[in-house]
């Protein structure tokens, strides 16, 4: 990626994480990095392309550690999605506004969807992953991994949406709600897994 253009990401990350995608104007993204807005225009033609890129932006990073956990993956395949679990609602709490943003209808009027829908497939590869490995290890039994790692996957985000679905009508952010999202997720795998998980005793 260009420097200036990952420097213009990250100045516009600063200031969607705090306000979000619609309050955050191309002209105050110019001000904050001290260009001017014919400049930034030069690197992108509109801010919702400007919201693609801090999207992946953000997702790329968020999947390179989840990658990691996964390769720490010992026939441990509870401990490893709640590993995932955490790191995703780390993720959650540093950027609860954009997450909000994220479910506004408007916003999926802007072209962002597509980006959306690719990092949602992504996640179900991740995921189908990380099961092989589990069904390799012996220590789960799975008829279809794809299949399964795409219900997990639906399954964890809709307990998210859930959630935080007040705050997504009401568009105030409560980030204390990342916690309730997070235990709720940890104990519908626990449900889902505890008992699909093959005894080596």
């Amino acid at each position: 990626m260009d420097n200036k253009k990952e420097q213009i990401i990250q100045s516009a990350l600063k200031r969607f994480a705090h306000y979000g995608y619609n309050k955050t104007t191309m002209s105050e993204v110019a001000l904050d990095m001290n260009i001017t807005k014919a400049n930034l225009y030069y690197y992108y033609s509109d801010k919702t392309a400007l919201i693609k890129d801090v999207m992946v932006y953000i997702f790329t990073d968020m999947l390179k550690n989840e990658y990691a956990i996964i390769d720490s993956y010992r026939a441990n395949l509870l401990d490893v999605l709640n590993l995932l679990l955490e790191t995703r609602a780390n993720y959650l709490r540093d950027y609860y506004v954009l997450y909000i943003s994220e479910n506004h209808e408007w916003i999926k009027g802007q072209g962002v969807s597509t980006v959306l829908e690719a990092m949602h497939e992504k996640h179900i590869e991740m995921m189908t992953v990380l099961f092989t490995k589990a069904i390799d290890q012996g220590e789960v039994v799975l008829n279809d991994v794809k299949q399964d790692a795409a219900c997990y996957i639906e399954l964890i985000k809709g307990l998210s949406l859930i959630r935080s679905v007040t705050d997504v009508l009401s568009g105030m952010p409560n980030v204390e709600h990342v916690d309730e999202i997070l235990d709720t997720q940890k104990r519908a795998t626990a449900f889902i897994f505890e008992n699909k998980l093959i005894s080596k005793n």
